[in-house]
């Protein structure tokens, strides 16, 4: 059967549950509900665990092998069969059907899988799991359910906190739950007043809040400006120095205007020089731009990339922050 994450905990206290899947693409709930699974096993007795992958290659034979494989020392095994892609393919599907349809009583099984898509949850294997044990889904929260799980969580440790502070952890977190849990616990460790104001919070997590020259290149390529906001802010707050920004927007900026127009610099030969080389061209390609002379694969976002440069080496009016925000909207909306 089908049931929702928050029915979990009532439903393995009612019911001896011997099959369980979990699936979906929100990290939080997913390890909990595992946790919860084999919590529920061991306290049965179920004190043996083995654990299968599915990899490319991976033979369905030891899955059959690990449901007559029972315990030398007479005690009950989970296995925790994992499959990554949530595809196990025809072998695979015949292989669970046949465990679950004829599960021995001293065996319980775990399935975990990500997300799984209209097809596959209408696909053999998962009708097998759903009739034969329980089936649990679970989903990133919107936006007032992140709130809402905030408030329950610092409420529980003691915290009064106003609709502000939690609105404001929930922007900082943005639905991933294993980051608010993370936030939460800074705040538990670090402020002096369970009565949390906004001021209290937002140092914190501030102070706390460490970005990535991975993360900002991994927003430009979306369109969550918000988000990208939130990074430079993060990035000029711990130091990090524009040039090595600008870098990185420039090279996003080069491989749009390469994908959209024929270039005479090779992508390959790009990819196989090292970052210094690649700056200097890169650079060097701005200052062609800005200063009038048409490169290959110019285009405007170089020409933007060109005087943030500029303004960053003081020979533009202009705060080179605001510039560099401006440059990573313009990106995204280009991509």
């Amino acid at each position: 059967m089908q049931i929702r994450f928050s029915q979990l905990k009532a439903c393995l206290e009612r019911t001896e549950v011997g099959v369980f899947l979990v699936t979906g693409d929100e990290p939080y709930q997913h390890m909990l509900a595992v946790d919860m699974f084999r919590s529920h096993k061991e306290k049965s007795g179920f004190t043996d665990r083995k654990i299968l992958t599915v990899e490319p290659g991976f033979d369905w034979s030891e899955l059959e092998a690990a449901r007559h494989a029972l315990s030398l020392f007479g005690g009950q095994t989970l296995v925790d069969l994992r499959i990554p892609t949530g595809k196990p393919g025809a072998s695979g599907s015949k292989a669970i059907v046949g465990f679950v349809q004829d599960l021995h009583p001293d065996v319980a099984l775990l399935v975990q899988a990500p997300r799984l898509d209209r097809s596959a949850m209408h696909s053999a294997w998962v009708k097998a799991i759903d009739k034969a044990g329980v089936l649990v889904r679970v989903w990133p929260l919107n936006y007032a359910e992140t709130e809402n799980w905030i408030h329950k969580k610092l409420s529980s440790e003691g915290f009064v906190a106003g609709r502000d502070v939690v609105a404001f952890i929930a922007q900082q977190v943005e639905g991933n739950l294993l980051a608010a849990r993370q936030e939460l616990e800074k705040i538990a460790l670090l402020a002096e007043d369970k009565e949390l104001t906004l001021e209290t919070v937002s140092r914190v997590l501030t102070d706390s809040s460490h970005y990535s020259l991975k993360e900002l290149t991994e927003v430009l390529a979306t369109r969550q400006v918000a988000r990208l906001v939130r990074i430079l802010h993060g990035l000029e707050k711990e130091d990090v120095k524009p040039p090595l920004l600008l870098w990185a927007m420039t090279e996003q900026a080069r491989k749009i205007t390469e994908t959209r127009q024929s270039s005479s610099t090779s992508p390959a030969s790009s990819r196989t020089q090292d970052p210094l080389t690649r700056l200097s061209r890169v650079h060097r390609q701005c200052i062609d731009v800005g200063e009038g002379t048409r490169a290959p694969g110019s285009a405007d976002l170089l020409k933007q990339c060109a005087w943030v440069d500029r303004v960053i080496k003081g020979r533009g009016d202009g705060n080179p922050w605001h510039e560099l925000i401006q440059l990573g909207i313009a990106i995204q909306m280009a991509g």
